[in-house]
């Protein structure tokens, strides 16, 4: 046994030699804490928190339900996932008006129910709420309104003088919320004296031995035409294979039709309780970007365009055509280099265009 691991060693020692040059700054972090999604190279400088860190302040914070105080008026509520905080944030900045954020608990089953029972509590015209926004990432977005009906728990009512009891603070996930990704610290980086995270080390490994062709990763990695991140990366997209999911295709085309159905019986809904609705859905990287990657291996969706055209009656706000055109023009940075997650600047073009939409027709 000593001599076969003495045979071995130089193939260890090259093994820990590509290890240190090739993975130091291509390290893989659970975006989500899922193993199933490991994914996105997070390099040394790690821009995904330094953006965040960047962000203004905008002073008063985004509050959830049980967090507004009574009789205070409430402009909006956003049902949403992990997307939603920072389009209310952005939302609540440029109106002036208080907006309140629900993390949903989307994987519970019959989302848009879950929505439907809440807006018949009297905590919403206590609030005088006026406009009611769903956002739902794109990938999922068939899937939240396409899902089987299942029974819905009626929700508690609230005592006197308090609010609802169906989530804390924005983004905490209490109460059944979905809360916003935690920012992850990097996995120890591979070192001659540290064998790191083998888990890490296993992905990665797998990772050098795999094109995306393989699907050995849930993780896909394109060359792009031109620089988009600000990072050393910035000419790669990084985004997850499960994106293509709620792509618009032939195997799709029922789902959509359903959910197409399914929206617009949601948005008659809140306009018979008084409420103005509104749908954004924020866009893939993986299609977002679609035109400036160099050799695409997937088809593109246009499962967005197909909403714009057939479901603004219903409340659907575009803004892959804004976010299109800011990439048109050179705009860097609009998503995080290594997250799924919009930049907040993209949330404040989100917000803008949610903000026209009310004042129109």
């Amino acid at each position: 046994m000593s001599l076969l691991f003495l045979s071995l060693l130089p193939l260890l020692a090259i093994f820990h030699l590509v290890m240190w040059f090739g993975f130091t700054r291509t390290l893989f972090r659970p975006e989500t804490g899922d193993l199933k999604r490991m994914g996105y190279l997070v390099g040394l400088e790690d821009r995904m928190r330094e953006l965040r860190a960047g962000e203004k302040q905008t002073g008063q914070p985004v509050l959830g339900l049980s967090d507004v105080a009574e009789g205070q008026p409430v402009a909006t509520v956003i049902f949403g996932d992990s997307f939603a905080t920072s389009l209310a944030k952005a939302c609540q900045a440029q109106s002036g008006e208080t907006v309140v954020a629900v993390g949903m608990s989307w994987d519970s089953g019959n989302g848009l129910g879950q929505i439907e029972s809440r807006l018949t509590d009297p905590w919403f015209r206590a609030h005088e709420v006026k406009t009611i926004v769903v956002e739902r990432v794109e990938y999922a977005w068939l899937e939240t309104f396409t899902e089987e009906e299942k029974p819905v728990e009626t929700a508690p009512r609230p005592a006197p003088g308090r609010g609802l009891p169906l989530s804390q603070s924005a983004g905490d996930g209490a109460g059944g919320g979905s809360p916003a990704p935690a920012l992850h610290p990097k996995a120890p980086h591979w070192t001659f004296a540290n064998n790191g995270n083998f888990k890490v080390l296993l992905y990665n490994f797998g990772y050098l031995f795999s094109p995306t062709a393989f699907k050995m990763t849930n993780t896909c990695i394109v060359r792009l035409k031109r620089k988009f991140f600000t990072c050393s990366y910035g000419d790669k997209l990084l985004f997850y294979r499960g994106d293509f999911q709620g792509a618009e295709t032939d195997r799709n085309r029922d789902r959509v039709e359903k959910a197409l159905e399914r929206l617009r019986e949601l948005a008659d809904f809140c306009r018979q309780q008084g409420f103005r609705f509104q749908m954004v859905v924020p866009p893939e990287k993986s299609y977002l970007y679609y035109d400036w990657v160099k050799h695409p291996f997937y088809h593109d969706s246009k499962l967005l365009e197909t909403l714009q055209a057939r479901a603004t009656d219903s409340g659907y706000v575009d803004v892959k055509q804004v976010f299109h055109e800011k990439l048109a023009e050179g705009y860097q940075d609009l998503y995080y280099p290594d997250d799924l997650h919009w930049n907040y600047p993209a949330a404040e073009m989100a917000a803008a265009e949610l903000g026209r939409a009310k004042d129109g027709p």
